[in-house]
Parts: C-alpha cells; sequence; structure tokens
C-alpha cells in the first residue's frame, strides 16, 4: 500500500485497520451493485478486489451502473478497472468471462452480485475452503435484500437454500421498473458494510430485507463464527 493510498484512509484508520485490508476479495457481476461495491471496496482500502463480468455496458445500464457514456460498447470489467484506477491509483483484477460451473471462488470473502439464482447457486457452489463469507445482495427497483453465509457450514448451507427460487419463479418488474440508482447505492453501501464487518470480525448482517417505499426493514445479525443470531431492527 503506497503512502499516498494510506493516507486517503486516514478517516477511518480506527474503524478499518490497516491490517485487514490485504483481504481478497471476489464480486461477480459488474451491474448495478458490482459495480459500485467494488469501487466502495477500494475506495475503504481492499486493494485486492477481482472481478468477473463477460458482459459488456449497454445505454440502458447508465441510469444505475457506474459507468460513463462515452463507455458504451465496452466490457464492464474492463472500463471498471479503468475508472476505479482513475478514482483510487489502485488496479483491480478483471476477468472479462462469464463465470462459469468449473470455476473456483477461494477468496476468504466473495460477494455474488448477478441477477440470475441459476447463476448464484453455480458461484455457491463453486466457493472452496478458504471462503468464510459469500454475500448475495438482491435488487429491485425499490425494494432490496442480502444474504451472507458461510458456504462451508452446514446451518448455513441448510438456511440459504430456503432462499432459493427458480428464475422463471422470480419477481418479474416491468422493463421501465427495474432499476434505479438509490437502490444500487444503498445495497452496494450496505454489502461494503458487511464486508468490513466480517474483516475485522464483528457481528455481521445475516439477513437484511429493505422495502424503500415503506422504509421497513428487517435484519437479522450473526455473530462472528457462532450460531448465535440476533435480531437487528424490524418495523
Amino acid at each position: 500500500m503506497t503512502n499516498i493510498y494510506r493516507d486517503t484512509l486516514t478517516r477511518q484508520r480506527d474503524l478499518i485497520p490497516f491490517e485487514v485490508l490485504s483481504t481478497p476479495i471476489t464480486v461477480i457481476g459488474a451491474g448495478a451493485v458490482g459495480s459500485w461495491t467494488a469501487l466502495a471496496l477500494v475506495k475503504m482500502g481492499f486493494a485486492d478486489v477481482r472481478v468477473y463480468d463477460h458482459d459488456t455496458i449497454d445505454v440502458e445500464n447508465m441510469n444505475c451502473q457506474f459507468y460513463p457514456v462515452s463507455a458504451i460498447g465496452e466490457k464492464k470489467v474492463e472500463a471498471l478497472q479503468t475508472m476505479i484506477h482513475s478514482f483510487t491509483g489502485i488496479n483491480i483484477s478483471s476477468f472479462a468471462r462469464k463465470y462459469e460451473k468449473q470455476d473456483t471462488a477461494n477468496t476468504p470473502i466473495v460477494i455474488s452480485a448477478v441477477d440470475s439464482m441459476e447463476v448464484r447457486r453455480v458461484i455457491f457452489d463453486s466457493c472452496g475452503p478458504n471462503v468464510k463469507a459469500f454475500i448475495d445482495p438482491r435488487m429491485g427497483a425499490e425494494i432490496m435484500s442480502m444474504y451472507t453465509m458461510n458456504p462451508n457450514d452446514i446451518e448455513d448451507m441448510a438456511g440459504y437454500i430456503k432462499s432459493w427460487h427458480t428464475d422463471e419463479d422470480g419477481v418479474h418488474e416491468r422493463c421501465t421498473a427495474k432499476s434505479t440508482i438509490y437502490c444500487a447505492n444503498i445495497l452496494s453501501g450496505l454489502v461494503a458494510a458487511n464486508v468490513k464487518k466480517i474483516a475485522t470480525k464483528q457481528p455481521y448482517t445475516r439477513v437484511l430485507t429493505f422495502d424503500l417505499p415503506s422504509m421497513g426493514m428487517n435484519a437479522w445479525s450473526k455473530q462472528h463464527d457462532t450460531q448465535e443470531e440476533i435480531p437487528q431492527q424490524a418495523q
């Protein structure tokens, strides 16, 4: 970590110690949640961030993803790498390809920022023994949820599997009511906050749902390396 980069983290030093910032993190999906989450993580000081996405940037992505209009037509991860370097001076690792069944996610933290339940299952099943936290953010236009599980914990696996459904059974919103910048920013911020809790071995949010129109939130926290769950907040 360069001295300049360390200096940019001065105002959070008591919250996120330098020694945890070497934690490698994998982000799969560089869309609305993934692009902002990757930026947030590097801004927080996590420099070993690896992002997978095979998709290109379309004009429809402009309302809620971290890309300039000038990047339309480029590969998302390549544009994201350029943007994050411009903002932070740090180069993330980018992989402009699909995440396949034969891949193995083996960093301590894996973030599944994809919009397909089938792909979520592939990513979850591919997690290796070093993965301590699998974070699954899910976003609609004004609703969101987040699941954080240890894929190598039997009880966590059983609880997470209950949240699965087929892509056909998921909520299908109108093309003109699918995504918003404010929902993407809130959810990516919640993911980043959970990464901080996990890296610093604090109780982390295990399951969260947030309905923006009603401002109704339900969340449960889990003690690090225990099975104890604590209701955080409910409205």
